[in-house]
């Protein structure tokens, strides 16, 4: 009986946030998820995000990408997106969602994590460009890419004044 009461005592406690793993299981396999899935996710991807962000501000902060400080920091990025496994999916994923669908409790999850420059925002949330001054962008699109120009999405913003 004891044993019984535990067991329900525990189940009202609250709804458990899956494993990271468990939720990109269900991702692959095309199961709907539940607000318990996304909160999982937005944590992940937040946790990852703000880790990420000291890099963001190191490599923002120098005059170029060749500077040994921009090098240390791409370097210390890239070994932290490695051990974030499920990142591509869960942001991909996020990004295709609406906000609304994630639930209150997610949403505010989303706001507080939105800071970071690493962190998906849902559809439709957030600028697509910080710079009011920016309309578009040109991408570079060489005949072949054996400089991995297109795989990396090496382009320039420009100013577009159409009249």
């Amino acid at each position: 009986m004891l044993a019984v009461m535990l067991l329900c005592v525990m189940a009202s406690c609250g709804t458990k946030v899956p494993s990271p793993e468990s939720v990109a299981e269900k991702l692959t396999s095309g199961q709907t998820l539940s607000e318990a899935d996304y909160t999982s996710m937005i944590e992940y991807c937040g946790k990852y995000a703000s880790e990420a962000q000291k890099y963001y501000d190191t490599i923002n902060a120098q005059p170029n990408d060749s500077t040994a400080d921009a090098i240390k920091a791409t370097s210390g990025l890239a070994d932290l997106y490695a051990s974030y496994p499920y990142l591509d999916q869960f942001r991909n994923n996020l990004a295709q969602t609406e906000l609304s669908k994630l639930g209150a409790e997610n949403e505010k999850k989303v706001n507080e994590y939105a800071k970071y420059q690493g962190f998906p925002l849902p559809i439709g949330e957030g600028a697509d460009l910080r710079d009011p001054n920016v309309v578009g962008m040109i991408e570079e699109t060489p005949d072949s890419d054996t400089t991995g120009v297109i795989s990396q999405g090496d382009g320039e913003a420009v100013n577009i004044n159409v009249k």
